[in-house]
């Protein structure tokens, strides 16, 4: 039986992406462990990177549960027991809709594994929560088919909806609960609600492996098995693990070997057909889709390709005592910072898993201890790219104490074997599951004479390269491209590369659109548009305004003054065009030398040509021959003849004007004009 504690720590020191299972959102459902084989204590157990956070812990689907709030400070652990609520944590009974899903969400990055720490010391296991990497809507359920659970106890899957109405599409590849192998059967669930299945019997090689799990929203599986028998001397153990989907399966894998007495066991499950399985370089087998194949790792290490994405299972241990985990896919993905506690005198070693060129970065913060470049071995048939080292920390490390390995430029992997040979060993495997992504953001349409912005993802010691139209290169995150045109159309593409070995690439296509550019007037005389209507009945979508502000547009029947006009035009695709109207006075006032206010129809008012609504501002003043003023004008009152006191007929004669045209240059135009009747 496996008796272990301990936690592991992340430290916060590189994006996201590049961390062992950190996140600020976890969902996770407890598989049920068999009471008679100790199903309790349990715990949710976390740790904290370089910043403080509040951890909240709630069942959404669950209204009788109510939300655990609590703080943790920077680079902390913290152990929460959640033993008085298995009743409605643990998964059970099977083929039932239930409440019970668990989401964690805290206000900065962290680490959390579920733990089954049994009073009787015989039974515990711990399940790394995976946060965003274990959210998916393709999963395969891989199992072990080397050894039997013991009687009464059963491998099974169990399901989290992440939102309301979610449905759940299954094929189970053996008979189970009343369900036939290979016929699809639905379960519907909203958010926070849970479902599982169990095998109906203990036969290793009857497992549930290979059964599809699709979904149309994101879901969350966990694996388990029950009592599992070992190989070595008959011990039995729980195990299980959170699975990733299938789009983040690699094709390539590395398994190091523990501390059993006898092989490892490796689980290898295709995801499509004509699978071709390579161990050290050699083909070893071909298999279909849902097929599992199992490989007997005796040495050290094994270096497994795959001509498909493929999810890989191992089995190892200490002694008798038998532990399982979804192993990484080694395609860029891995940690630059694990941390782990001890918790119990018994064995303690860790097998790290780096590229090779990486021996010579590792370092243990806080401690004496040393991870030299000759603890390491290159792994058979990697072609000297990877090399693993097992280390044996069981004399060098007190219990209750941490280690803390880091490497200063290189991602790795690292597997945790600690227990004893009988009384219980814990086999966990950390490390980042998501392959970093090269995506970036970008307005994909836009007009001519935008900035073309393009965000790209943070990510630790990163070397970005851009490539797109007209010769654009740059090697910054977020380049930018200003006043952009028609060359600049096309795709653009971002390579990242990190390690100097890992490469992602992604593109995406640049549309520029011409803005409208049929209005080319520049400049107009005044004389020739009275109202801003005049320019509206010549040109479609467009609006005027008398600031470059452009904050409040002109109405139609606005009339025209000298200035300067900002017009802008819109097409059918949105872009706007922005044309400066210069208004001048090309023409001044036409005054006539005389005008005979008879009421015949003809020359009655003193008619001054291109004055009236041209010149708005414009004030008139006639003056008699003695210099009196006897008529105020402006654009509203024209002149016909009369005095401005009296209302009465001027006197035939002639008289003196003063035109004030309150334009820019103020311009005054005097002169005289004879009335006559």
């Amino acid at each position: 039986m496996r008796k272990l504690f301990f936690i592991v720590f992340f430290f916060l020191l590189i994006s996201n992406n590049c961390h062992a299972q950190i996140d600020t959102e976890f969902w996770f459902v407890a598989p049920e462990v068999n009471q008679n084989h100790g199903d309790r204590p349990i715990y949710l157990k976390f740790a904290t990177y370089n910043d403080p956070t509040t951890i909240v812990v709630s069942q959404p689907a669950n209204a009788n549960f109510t939300p655990i709030e609590f703080q943790i400070l920077a680079n902390d652990s913290y152990v929460l027991d959640v033993t008085a609520f298995i009743d409605i944590i643990e998964n059970k009974p099977s083929k039932t809709v239930l409440n019970y899903g668990i989401k964690i969400v805290s206000t900065s990055d962290i680490m959390v594994y579920y733990e089954v720490s049994p009073d009787c010391n015989c039974n515990p296991d711990i399940f790394a929560l995976k946060g965003s990497n274990a959210l998916g809507n393709s999963f395969i359920t891989p199992y072990q088919s080397f050894n039997n659970s013991g009687s009464g106890y059963y491998a099974g899957f169990n399901i989290v909806a992440t939102e309301d109405e979610t449905e759940v599409n299954i094929v189970l590849t053996q008979d189970s609960e009343g369900i036939l192998a290979g016929e699809e059967f639905s379960v519907n669930l909203d958010k926070g609600q849970t479902y599982s299945i169990k095998v109906s019997n203990n036969i290793g090689n009857e497992s549930l492996s290979g059964t599809t799990i699709n979904s149309n929203k994101n879901i969350s599986v966990t694996i388990h098995e029950d009592s599992l028998s070992g190989p070595y001397g008959g011990c039995a153990d729980l195990v299980g693990d959170q699975l990733i989907p299938t789009e983040l399966l690699g094709q390539e894998y590395i398994a190091v070997k523990g501390y059993l007495y006898g092989p490892d066991k490796v689980y290898v499950t295709a995801q499509y057909n004509n699978t071709i399985v390579q161990i050290d370089g050699n083909e070893f087998a071909t298999i279909d889709a849902l097929e599992t194949v199992e490989i007997t790792l005796a040495n050290s290490s094994v270096y497994i390709q795959t001509s498909e994405p493929t999810y890989v299972l191992h089995m190892s241990g200490f002694g008798c005592e038998v532990g399982q985990a979804i192993l990484p896919p080694l395609d860029c993905t891995g940690s630059y910072d694990v941390s782990v506690v001890r918790s119990t005198s018994e064995f303690f070693a860790l097998n790290i898993l780096a590229p090779a060129g990486s021996e010579n970065d590792f370092y243990i913060e806080g401690s004496s201890l040393t991870i030299n470049a000759n603890d390491f071995s290159y792994v058979p048939g990697s072609n000297q790219n990877w090399i693993y080292a097992q280390l044996d920390f069981t004399n060098l490390i007190s219990t209750n104490s941490a280690i803390r390995v880091l490497n200063s430029n290189y991602r790795f992997h690292m597997g945790l074997i600690h227990g004893g040979s009988t009384s219980g060993c814990r086999y966990g495997y950390f490390s980042d599951f998501g392959e970093f992504d090269s995506s970036f953001t970008a307005q994909t349409s836009l007009c001519e004479g935008d900035s073309l912005d393009f965000q790209g993802p943070f990510i630790q010691d990163a070397v970005y390269s851009w490539n797109g139209p007209d010769g654009f290169t740059s090697d910054i995150q977020n380049p930018v491209i200003e006043n952009i045109t028609s060359v600049n159309q096309g795709e653009y593409i971002l390579e990242i590369i990190v390690d100097e070995v890992c490469t992602s690439t992604s593109s995406m296509q640049i549309e520029i659109i011409p803005r409208p550019s049929n209005f080319d007037i520049s400049e107009i005389s005044i004389c020739d548009y009275t109202y801003i209507e005049d320019l509206l009945l010549d040109y479609s979508d467009i609006n005027i305004y008398n600031s470059p502000a452009l904050s409040q547009s002109l109405s139609p029947n606005t009339a025209l003054t000298a200035g300067v006009y900002y017009i802008t035009q819109l097409n059918e695709f949105g872009c706007e065009s922005i044309n400066a109207l210069d208004v001048y006075m090309s023409c001044f006032p036409n005054i006539p030398d005389a005008f005979s206010p008879n009421n015949d129809g003809f020359n009655d008012y003193f008619n001054i040509q291109n004055l009236y609504n041209v010149f708005i501002g414009h004030k008139l003043e006639i003056f008699n021959r003695y210099g009196s003023l006897i008529f105020e004008g402006d654009n509203s009152n024209k002149w016909y003849g009369t005095t401005k006191h009296s209302n009465e007929k001027a006197p035939v004669g002639t008289y003196f004007y003063k035109l004030s045209l309150n334009n820019i240059k103020n311009d005054i135009i005097t002169g005289w004009v004879y009335l006559n009747y």
